[in-house]
């Protein structure tokens, strides 16, 4: 009896120290934690420690435990509770903001924590070990990673990388770092890859505002938001950035284009006080065209209009913060005073139509000039006309107002002055008779005021001249109808005139000929002789009366022996002629009327 029960009681201690050992190996097996590749295990005590910690890291540590992956590690699990989660995947377009839950507190002012190496705040105990802070940090977690990231110590922000868009530009407004000196508007330039290395910034001194650098378009960026706000093309957020600089559109943050036949003239606004005020900033090396403030502030660069221009044809990136671009229009440009539309954006577009009131008549005149802006010439326009602009601000890139107040308030002043004193001193008749020198008084007038500004004069023209009376138009249309005629008339008198010589001249020279053969005749025949035969010429050409009528007076009976002896002598002999013996006397009225055309034909003659 007492084998058997000894023999039960060995079976039942066997069976219970298997039955321990299987609870045992359940209880190893539960407490052995394998922790996957590309995940992270959170190990939390279930119950208190006892312990003191010797510092947060190893309370934390204690309390709540990150185990990493690829490893298998052993925690009771009737202590611990184990709680599996994926590694923090940053994607590619975006990256990962970390704000501390647990270290030391900011100090008074601090907008960030200072940073503090710990495997990209992997290692949560180097973080709180070293003095690590509360709050955001500067660090970012960069894209395409993973990160075993203890969720207790840091809580992780996933947020879209900058992207600024092709041909424009990003400009960055610190919200950390020291204190800009007093009137200044641009942070002290530091470079840190463009905004992307925060320790850097504020390591080599950064400071608060505007920064002097920009971003250059079509690319990404890994801009710790916490550090600096991003002003690009399609997201503004004027709130960011300081009230002074509140004048910016969406307009300014583009590439700067200066076309090809345009004078690009930059207007800085941040450098030393000019020297002469009444000229343009010298010029600067080393600054490619103001696209690195840097370099243009550190060799001494004055704010103001400056003397070096952006030639037309190109594009520039140029900070708004720290310049603006005038384009002046390097073309010819043509000014035409007369009615428009009032909502044209012309440079001409203030220029009304000329009224001259002369002798109570009302008289309206268009007019027309043209002229060049040489590039070296539009510093000295902007310097002196300004291109301040209350209704669209100070920045970007504009039409000009210099160019505006060139034509109103010197052209304009002086077309409207002229006319002003043409109307005082003229008459209407003199007004509408001497266009030529009104034309030319106001040319020399206008090419004067244009040359006083080095800008080309070319070409002044004085259109239509109209009366607003529909009487004095006709009566203008009459005058110049009438001046025509009289521009023919004197054209006509000059070729009678001319015709007239022609005929002089050709007299003298027959004269001159006749003369030459009288003279050669006398030297051969002898004067008498050439007188004789002269004189037979002269009587042959005589006309020879073919008829004869009868008359009472004796003295015409003799007629026809006279005509014989006369055409006798010449060698000729009459047709026929009729004796007065053959004709039977006529009344005496007859007679008398022979007898006065025969004193009519005598006196002719």
């Amino acid at each position: 009896m007492g084998d058997i029960i000894g023999f039960v009681l060995s079976g039942l201690a066997i069976l219970a120290g298997l039955g321990f050992l299987v609870l045992v190996v359940q209880q190893v097996k539960r407490s052995i934690v394998d922790v996957p590749l590309g995940k992270f295990v959170i190990v939390t005590r279930k119950y208190s420690s006892f312990r003191l910690a010797e510092s947060l890291a190893g309370a934390v540590n204690r309390q709540s435990e990150l185990l990493r992956g690829g490893r298998i590690y052993f925690r009771p699990h009737w202590l611990h509770r184990v709680d599996v989660q994926d590694l923090i995947s940053i994607p590619v377009d975006s990256i990962g903001i970390v704000h501390a839950r647990m270290g030391g507190p900011l100090e008074h002012g601090q907008p960030i924590a200072r940073h503090v190496p710990c495997d990209h705040f992997q290692d949560f105990k180097a973080f709180l070990d070293q003095g690590g802070q509360q709050g955001p940090q500067i660090e970012v977690l960069q894209s395409g990673g993973q990160y075993a990231i203890h969720p207790t110590v840091f809580e992780v922000r996933i947020v879209k990388r900058t992207y600024v868009p092709l041909r424009t530009i990003g400009v960055v407004v610190a919200k950390v770092g020291g204190i800009m000196p007093y009137g200044h508007t641009l942070a002290q330039h530091v470079d840190c890859n463009y905004f992307q290395d925060g320790v850097k910034f504020l390591n080599d001194g950064g400071q608060q505002g505007p920064q002097q650098a920009l971003l250059p378009g079509g690319s990404y960026y890994a801009i710790n938001t916490d550090m600096f706000n991003v002003l690009t093309e399609n997201q503004m957020d004027l709130e960011t950035v300081p009230l002074s600089h509140h004048y910016l559109e969406p307009e300014d943050l583009r590439l700067v284009s200066v076309e090809s036949e345009e004078t690009g003239v930059v207007i800085v606004t941040e450098g030393l006080h000019p020297v002469d005020a009444a000229e343009p900033a010298p010029k600067i090396e080393g600054h490619e065209s103001f696209q690195f403030p840097w370099i243009f502030l550190a060799n001494g660069g004055q704010f103001g209009p400056q003397s070096e221009v952006l030639p037309g044809g190109s594009t520039y990136a140029i900070n708004p913060f720290f310049a603006r671009v005038v384009r002046i229009p390097s073309r010819e440009l043509i000014l035409s005073w007369g009615r428009k539309d009032v909502s044209a954006d012309r440079y001409d577009s203030e220029l009304d139509l000329i009224e001259v009131t002369l002798d109570g008549f009302h008289v309206s005149v268009e007019l027309t000039q043209t002229f060049v802006i040489p590039p070296e010439t539009a510093p000295h326009l902007v310097k002196r006309f300004g291109e301040d602009d209350e209704a669209h601000g100070t920045a970007g890139v504009r039409k000009s107002a210099a160019v505006q107040r060139l034509v109103t308030r010197l052209l304009g002043v002086v077309v409207k002055g002229y006319f002003n004193e043409v109307s005082n001193s003229h008459l209407i008749e003199e007004f509408i008779s001497d266009q030529n020198q009104v034309r030319a008084e106001l040319k020399t007038l206008v090419e004067q005021a244009l040359r006083e500004q080095n800008v080309s004069p070319r070409l002044t023209t004085i259109g239509a001249i109209k009366f607003q009376s529909d009487e004095m138009n006709e009566e203008f249309r009459h005058i110049a109808k009438l001046r025509q005629q009289s521009r023919q008339l004197g054209q006509q008198l000059t070729n009678a005139a001319v015709e007239t010589d022609l005929r002089r001249e050709s007299i003298k020279q027959e004269k001159m000929k006749r003369s030459a053969e009288l003279e050669e005749d006398v030297r051969i025949l002898g004067r008498d002789q050439v007188a004789a035969e002269r004189m037979a010429r002269i009587d042959a050409s005589r006309q020879v009366p073919q008829v004869f009528v009868a008359s009472g007076d004796p003295g015409i009976l003799d007629l026809p022996r006279r005509v014989r002896s006369v055409s006798q002598r010449a060698g000729q002999i009459p047709l026929w002629v009729l004796d007065t013996a053959d004709v039977q006397p006529q009344p005496a009225q007859l007679t008398e009327t022979y007898d006065r055309k025969e004193e009519e034909h005598d006196d002719r003659r």
